[in-house]
């Protein structure tokens, strides 16, 4: 009996403390196309996590592209290594840096990854708040046709949670660098859900 009453008070702490992950494509479709032999340059991630998060993004992206696009997906590193290319590339590149990537390389797309934390004030808090406090963090993915020298996608994945004066912070009110994570995952299953694959 004492272990359903704590899997019930359990539930009902996780439950306080749910929040939703919002989308935002702007203006691009929510599809990916993945052709038979386009390949795909995988950017560092810009992000703030710390450093073992850090490595399970980065190993999280590139399962996931390598499988989308037949094993034709390379993080930077790899590229350099095998000399694919030569420099680093900007978060926002600009139109000269996709020109250098087009001239310089065989890669069809550039995917760049980046993270924030907005706010962080509940990371600190714990028992009863005297003040109202939050949590605010996003993930956003963009990607480049190379060829094209044109953004061909964006998802904003971003989330949010509080407290008011009087609520409690306890041990299952969410950090930002939970929610980093969970809106990271966000973006990576919005990929693969909305995967378009061809034989092109």
């Amino acid at each position: 009996m004492k272990k359903y009453i704590f899997f019930f008070f359990l539930l009902i702490a996780l439950q306080s403390c749910y929040y939703p992950v919002r989308k935002d494509y702007g203006v691009y479709s929510k599809s990916l196309v993945f052709s038979k032999n386009k390949k795909w340059l995988i950017n560092n991630i810009r992000t703030g996590v710390e450093s073992h998060h850090r490595e399970m993004m980065s190993k999280e992206v590139m399962q996931l592209f390598q499988s989308l696009s037949n094993g034709n997906a390379y993080d930077l590193k790899t590229a350099k290594a095998e000399n694919l290319i030569q420099n680093s590339i900007p978060f926002e590149p600009e139109m000269e840096d996709l020109e250098i990537l087009k001239d310089n390389s065989d890669f069809n797309f550039l995917v760049n990854i980046y993270t924030m934390k907005v706010r962080s004030a509940l990371d600190r808090a714990a028992g009863e708040l005297d003040d109202y406090k939050k949590n605010e963090t996003f993930a956003m993915m963009d990607i480049y046709d190379i060829k094209t020298m044109k953004k061909i996608y964006s998802l904003k994945a971003s989330s949010e949670f509080s407290l008011e004066k009087g609520e409690k912070a306890t041990i299952f009110t969410p950090t930002s660098e939970m929610m980093t994570m969970k809106n990271f995952r966000s973006l990576l299953r919005s990929v693969k859900k909305n995967a378009v694959k061809t034989e092109e």
